[in-house]
């Protein structure tokens, strides 16, 4: 449902048309009035309502978990500055201790009758006390100074780690059923690693202060620890169920702060700047926006007021709480089982109890929070390092031949091949073209022949080395890929081109493949040629259009000179001169390596040596193109024909 301030606009008829962003009854402006946006809930997240249904067991027995896995990765990162927090971290709980032991021994002589007398003899013990208080501020601001040095090496360590096992990982893993949702809450986990190390580090602080202040009042009299709990229960619970609210409301907000930041992306990105204004979609995009923004807003506001009666009543019974502890410290008293100077002892470590209760307490809820993200980071660590590319030691040398003897392979989760029962032979000096309908399995074969996967039934063989045992790496070093999907890398020019490849050879083979693709005269007329930034976003930077960055991925292929060369789709946004000038070079190319060519615009099928024509994950048909058109019942000519009515 939507917030109560946005209903009420819906009720009204009010939409935001203005450049102001001024609420316009639609009635007035004849503007039909939008629909809210729907309501979304993320419900298959693993810790929805985790704070909610959390008991304190939960709470105190997860909390010691995201401890341990804190320390182990601080540890990796940099053991001097993890070993530099735990020390202080201790001396500042004992600097606590020897503290107010020393008040505990000055306050009997400031109280004696002669108040020169005692502050003479009081003095030792309060100087004690001074150093003690310092020595503790000094070990808190090292602790903290190595903390700031650790968390960007957590911060790097965490994030590099997620990265290279996502980039080591089988395709496969990519298909997995979840597998996105488990690594977007890996890296909430990587990205939360750097508040655990700060809330760690203030969570043992505070119960260093706890301990220390509980031991020294402990041994100033055996009941004094009752008191201590008597002041700090009431506001550690406050504590606790103030932060339940705060949880429920961040639970119920996720969502549409999620959708919110990715629209965010979208309205504010040069991609869609053109499609945005002149399909006119700014007054609606503008009023679903500020809708999502209300229905955060509302429920952040509706939690404000249980928060204020929960920290108001906790206020209250501590309140009552300290007037009973001093009650009861001025009974022992009168009584005379405790001095007056151990009392004035005993409320200045109920002080000290208390603000370290308060930490523990705060910093708690927010470790079990950041705790479940973190627990998942490591869980998804270990599932993708399964995973990743590990399949044998064979190294792969240039194919003269690529044979498949009846490959199949099936996406994980799914029942039916996406490719089954192909055998084929391709060999080196022929171009062969891919033709078929989408989901025919083009792209599934690619991948198989290239090594980027390996078939689930049957075998891939480059001369004699089955891919499925080889060093996958040095398969890959033999290939270039032109994917439909190529990356605009926000590099140098030059690095789009090089990109992965070592730079011994110099800026002539770079210019060489920019003239093979036609692009040496877009790349001398950027502000700093082959040094200038392919990215507008960036100060500096320069876009490139559709087809020319087309242009630069297949140069880029092109410039590796591989074995084996595979563009799919490769021209699909280049102008006739640009297609023209790839497939001419392309067959220029053609005597050193294996070149498959995957393209839905058949007047280019006509270059190949071979049309391998799919349909439904196997091979329908093969032979050169004008056999395949001439013969009846064909689906080349048949697709041929169609695309000539066009």
């Amino acid at each position: 449902m939507a917030s109560h301030e946005q209903a009420a606009r819906t009720e009204t008829g009010e939409v935001g048309t203005s450049d102001a962003a001024v609420s316009v009854p639609a009635a007035r402006t004849g503007v039909p009035q939008p629909a809210a946006p729907p309501e979304l809930d993320y419900n298959g997240r693993k810790h929805r309502r985790a704070m909610d249904d959390a008991t304190l067991w939960d709470m105190a027995r997860r909390i010691p978990a995201a401890l341990i896995q804190t320390a182990r990765l601080a540890w990796r990162v940099d053991r001097r500055m993890a070993l530099t927090i735990v020390v202080c971290q201790l001396l500042s709980g004992i600097g606590t201790a020897v503290m107010l032991g020393a008040v505990a021994q000055a306050l009997p002589q400031l109280m004696a009758a002669d108040p020169r007398a005692g502050l003479a003899r009081a003095w030792p013990a309060l100087a004690v006390a001074v150093v003690a208080m310092a020595t503790g501020a000094a070990m808190w601001i090292l602790a903290d100074w190595a903390t700031r040095r650790l968390n960007p090496k957590i911060a790097s360590a965490a994030d590099l780690e997620l990265v290279d096992l996502h980039m080591r990982a089988e395709l496969a893993a990519y298909d997995a059923e979840g597998f996105g949702d488990r690594s977007q809450a890996a890296e909430i986990g990587a990205l939360r690693a750097v508040d655990l190390a700060d809330d760690a580090k203030t969570l043992t602080n505070g119960l260093v202060q706890l301990v220390s202040a509980a031991a020294v009042l402990t041994s100033l009299h055996p009941l004094l620890l009752g008191v201590l709990l008597l002041s700090v229960v009431p506001r550690g619970l406050g504590g606790v169920i103030a932060a339940r609210v705060d949880y429920r409301v961040h639970d119920r907000t996720i969502s549409a702060r999620n959708v919110r930041g990715m629209m965010r992306w979208w309205l504010t990105t040069a991609e869609l700047a053109d499609e945005l204004r002149a399909n006119t979609m700014r007054g609606y995009l503008h009023f679903w926006y500020r809708a999502m923004c209300d229905r955060v807003e509302g429920r952040e506001l509706e939690g404000a007021k249980p928060y204020l009666r929960i920290t108001l009543l906790a206020a209250s019974l501590g309140g009552l709480f300290t007037l009973g502890m001093w009650a009861s410290l001025a009974g022992l008293v009168l009584a005379g089982s405790m001095s007056t100077a151990i009392a004035g002892t005993a409320v200045v470590a109920s002080q000290t109890a208390g603000r370290a209760l308060n930490s523990i307490i705060r910093y708690s809820t927010v470790m079990f929070h950041h705790g479940l993200y973190l627990s998942d980071y490591y869980e998804f660590i270990d599932e993708v390092r399964a995973m990743t590319t590990a399949r044998g030691t064979a190294q792969a040398r240039a194919p003269r031949q690529i044979r498949l003897e009846g490959a199949c392979y099936t996406y994980p989760g799914k029942e039916t091949a996406a490719v089954h029962s192909i055998t084929l032979t391709l060999n080196r000096g022929e171009v062969v073209a891919l033709v078929g309908e989408n989901g025919a399995g083009k792209s599934t074969l690619i991948r198989m022949l290239t090594g980027l996967t390996v078939p689930t039934d049957g075998t891939v063989q480059w001369d004699d080395t089955d891919l499925a045992a080889a060093d996958a790496e040095t398969v890959w070093r033999h290939v270039g890929l032109v994917p439909q999907k190529n990356g605009h890398w926000p590099l140098a020019a030059r690095e789009n081109i090089t990109l992965g490849q070592p730079r011994e050879h110099g800026d002539e083979r770079i210019w060489a493949a920019a003239e093979q693709v036609g692009m040496t005269k877009a790349l001398r007329e950027l502000p700093d040629q082959l040094e200038t930034l392919l990215a507008r976003s960036v100060w500096g930077g320069h876009e490139l259009s559709g087809g020319q960055w087309q242009r630069l991925a297949c140069a880029r292929a092109m410039y590796r000179q591989p074995a084996v060369l595979v563009l799919d789709e490769p021209t699909s946004e280049m102008d006739a001169r640009g297609e023209h000038q790839i497939f001419r070079e392309l067959r220029t190319m053609a005597p050193d390596r294996i070149t498959v060519v995957v393209t839905h615009r058949l007047d280019n099928v006509r270059m190949a040596d071979r049309v391998i024509v799919l349909e439904q994950g196997t091979v329908r048909e093969q032979g050169s193109f004008d056999d395949l058109v001439a013969t009846e019942g064909s689906l080349l000519g048949e697709l041929y024909a169609l695309a000539q009515d066009r």
